[in-house]
């Protein structure tokens, strides 16, 4: 190796090892940009909720064989039987709704912009250096007429350029749907989280005629008498036992000593209390359940369940919000077909989408096979 060759290397290589480290903050946003961090933690999470529909939680971990374990206290510690309220399953929600909003506002501008700002003037060669591209020597402005109708039939909207060239596109916000479908996984993650901290289940035994306060809730609730309806077991034709085939509970929820609802409700018929959307994320569905009873030296013992389920609302939608973004990505391709005349009097068409290739090339060909015909030239396409 020369010595001047020999310099240049060393050169290159003290470049190399002085070449200040990014800053900080611009490493911790590449970081939360990673398309990779978004998918390890969607991994780690579905397997996380596999386990949690396994594993017994809340109540039925206390009355299942679990408790008998070894390692109980361990496991409890670690908040295996309240996974989706542990510190740490908030954390990695946390963390996946702060990667997703940095991705959603960092592709904002730019998927923005390719909707909304269309791209009219454009020069020859841009045209004929599209994926599909093909030439009509001497079509001039009988071909761009015939070309422009041929687009029209094939449901594409045609946008002109002030230097005459024509845009004809389909799809044109489909590419909001990759945006759609990001908000979506946030959508869910903020009903997840709001449901874990404002959420709640409590089981209430509440006897005929009493008055109960009901726990993480300014709500009281009153017991007007528990009834049950019995059916006869025969043996042959004789009746030789009764069981219960239908119980309920009339039921009064009260605020402040004020009734807001009074029901009587069954195992299949609970009572709903919804509240305002404003108040969503805190209120949404407190719902009383007919659970079971049992008898005291009172007399019967209504056992409900209570449960508040806040940010469901915001589950479903964000539930929604991705099957829409799915179908708009998978069946609503952007596609994009330009036309311009060139200066040799040719019709220049050229082309492109952002999803299936394929089919947008049987498009192409397809379009451009009937201008052929109409225009009396040979069934050729160039570039």
């Amino acid at each position: 190796m020369s010595d001047s060759v020999k310099e240049m290397s060393a050169i290159s290589e003290t470049a190399e090892v002085s070449k200040p480290a990014p800053p900080l903050g611009m490493r911790i946003f590449h970081f939360l940009i990673s398309m990779k961090l978004a998918l390890t933690l969607l991994f780690i999470i579905a397997i996380l909720s596999i386990i949690g529909t396994i594993i017994p939680q809340g109540e039925e971990a206390l009355q299942s064989d679990w408790v008998k374990n070894p390692l109980y206290n361990f496991y409890n510690f670690l908040g295996l039987f309240n996974m989706y309220t542990s510190w740490w399953f908030m954390s990695l929600l946390t963390l996946l709704m702060a990667n997703l909003s940095v991705c959603i506002l960092n592709r904002l501008p730019t998927t923005v912009k390719h909707a909304f700002k269309l791209r009219l003037d454009v020069k020859d060669a841009f045209v004929a250096n599209q994926p599909e591209a093909a030439s009509f020597e001497g079509a001039g402005e009988k071909g761009m007429g015939a070309a422009r109708d041929l687009l029209k039939g094939s449901r594409y909207r045609l946008h002109a350029g002030e230097s005459g060239s024509v845009l004809a596109q389909k799809g044109r916000f489909s590419g909001l749907s990759s945006l759609m479908f990001h908000l979506s996984f946030l959508v869910i993650c903020i009903g997840a989280i709001s449901g874990a901290v404002f959420g709640f289940q409590e089981r209430l035994d509440v006897p005929d005629g009493a008055t109960i306060n009901v726990p993480n809730t300014d709500y009281q609730l009153k017991s007007y008498g528990f009834n049950m309806k019995s059916d006869p077991v025969y043996d042959g034709n004789r009746i030789v036992s009764y069981r219960p085939s239908l119980y309920s509970t009339d039921l009064q929820v009260l605020d402040g000593g004020q009734q807001v609802v009074r029901q009587t409700i069954t195992v299949n018929g609970p009572l709903r209390l919804t509240s305002s959307f404003l108040d969503l994320l805190k209120v949404e569905g407190t719902n009383f359940y007919q659970s079971s009873y049992y008898q005291s030296s009172r007399g019967y013992v209504s056992v409900i369940e209570i449960s508040r389920r806040p940010g469901k609302t915001l589950i479903y939608l964000g539930f929604a919000m991705m099957m829409v973004g799915i179908t708009i990505g998978l069946y609503f391709p952007h596609r994009r077909i330009w036309l311009k005349i060139g200066k040799s009097d040719e019709l220049l068409m050229g082309g492109r989408t952002n999803r299936s290739k394929l089919g947008f090339k049987r498009d192409f060909e397809r379009i451009t096979a009937e201008l052929r015909l109409r225009l009396g030239q040979e069934a050729r396409a160039d570039g």
